[in-house]
């Protein structure tokens, strides 16, 4: 895989159709002149109709600037997207808003990559992989009941008022989810626990000590990930499960 620049990587082509769109948000080190600033970054993630995971961008977050995300949409639609049926993000609203200006059909759904730090903080767990793994088990169960009773034994393992104030806030809509079959939850939540991949920049750009100077470094670091980009992590049966539920919810698109 040829490594990503900062000068081609938003110039490559993309398809036309993203099934689901992962925003991974991670805060990072940015020196600015003699000052070095936090700021937070989303690496935008694609599943294309193939199943092929591809680096969309990388994008830094600016709060103060309602145009921003709008322009960073329209060029995608630039590039090639015409259809994001589905994209993970967290409570960014200026991401929604232009998102849903850009593709007014997309659908928005929990970044679980985002919740996770929040209850891996407060949590008896030894790793994160552990609670994304419980989180993640909480949208893919079989039917609504069985939903139900995972839910349930999270609540009981999770139960101090930290934990009870961080189910309120994140996990309420769920439930809403199982509106769709377990196929599709499957294919929204596969990534949607990115750990590997936003573990890889927190701990390459976001330590105390560390620090960059600008995204050309972040480029550089995921250009090397050649064994995640450009691979699909379903198996050929499941895939094709997910995708005729998908053609079913989207009987208009032309997704085969």
């Amino acid at each position: 895989m040829k490594e990503l620049t900062i000068t081609d990587c938003p110039k490559r082509r993309l398809e036309d159709t993203y099934l689901v769109v992962y925003a991974i948000k991670n805060e990072i080190n940015i020196k600015k002149g003699e000052y070095i600033e936090k700021e937070d970054i989303y690496t935008l993630v694609g599943i294309d109709k193939k199943g092929f995971r591809t680096l969309i961008n990388v994008y830094t977050d600016r709060k103060n600037n309602n145009r921003y995300w709008l322009d960073c949409f329209e060029n995608l639609k630039v590039r090639g997207i015409k259809n994001i049926l589905f994209l993970s993000v967290d409570d960014n609203k200026n991401i929604k808003k232009a998102a849903k200006v850009s593709f007014p059909t997309i659908t928005f759904i929990d970044s679980i990559t985002d919740i996770m730090p929040k209850f891996y903080k407060f949590s008896y767990e030894k790793n994160a992989r552990e609670i994304g793994s419980k989180l993640h088990n909480l949208y893919v169960q079989k039917t609504l009941t069985d939903f139900k009773e995972q839910f349930k034994k999270f609540k009981e393992r999770y139960n101090n008022v930290i934990h009870q104030k961080l189910i309120e806030k994140y996990l309420t809509n769920i439930e809403s989810l199982y509106k769709y079959s377990v196929n599709i939850r499957k294919l929204l939540f596969r990534h949607s626990a990115n750990i590997y991949l936003y573990d890889r920049i927190r701990l390459s750009f976001n330590s105390q000590k560390s620090y960059v100077n600008n995204l050309e470094e972040v480029y550089e670091k995921l250009g090397g990930m050649d064994d995640y980009f450009g691979f699909t992590s379903f198996k050929k049966n499941e895939w094709i499960l997910m995708l005729n539920d998908i053609i079913q919810l989207y009987p208009d698109l032309e997704l085969i």
